[in-house]
């Protein structure tokens, strides 16, 4: 003889995600502690790095005579705002992609690992010449990232959560 408990399908536990674990479920004080840290840690990181790239920029352009040091100055501000922008603008669209077509939380597992796979890659050492040769350009890429990082972390739902969601609705 089954009792009524025992034939009931037990609720699935939710999902861990890649950097927000369990938390993203009940959206509560630990979810949006580890967002507001992630996007501050990578708001710090960014806005450092590029305020490094950009002192040693100056250091190298300050010295030249005449108007120079004002037209290279003015043509970085002007690919740092651009490439600033336009880091958000695609990183919105990407997100909108993701938000259409969700990923079940393997998925954003996956995914995460093989991004982690990936940096190795781009920083092996054929690479690191082409990164001494992009060097006078490494401030724009820095506020590209800076605007892409930035419009990626600060929304209101991860595009993981919504794919965990919608995977722990059909187990249910």
């Amino acid at each position: 003889m089954v009792s009524r408990v025992s034939s009931e399908r037990a609720a699935p536990a939710p999902a861990k995600l890649p950097m927000l674990g369990r938390s993203w479920y009940r959206r509560g004080a630990g979810y949006w502690a580890r967002r507001i840290a992630l996007g501050a840690f990578v708001l710090l990181v960014m806005s450092v790095m590029l305020a490094v790239l950009l002192i040693a920029f100056g250091d190298t352009v300050n010295g030249l005579p005449g108007v120079w040091p004002l037209l290279l100055w003015t043509a970085m501000a002007a690919l740092c705002l651009g490439s600033a922008a336009w880091g958000w603008i695609r990183a919105r669209r990407q997100m909108r992609e993701k938000l259409a077509q969700v990923a079940s939380p393997e998925e954003s597992w996956r995914a995460h690992r093989t991004g982690q796979r990936e940096v190795g890659t781009a920083l092996s050492s054929p690479w690191r010449a082409l990164v001494l040769l992009a060097l006078p350009f490494l401030a724009p890429l820095f506020a590209w990232l800076l605007g892409t990082l930035c419009a990626a972390t600060f929304v209101r739902e991860l595009p993981s959560e919504v794919g965990a969601r919608r995977a722990l609705a059909a187990h249910r």
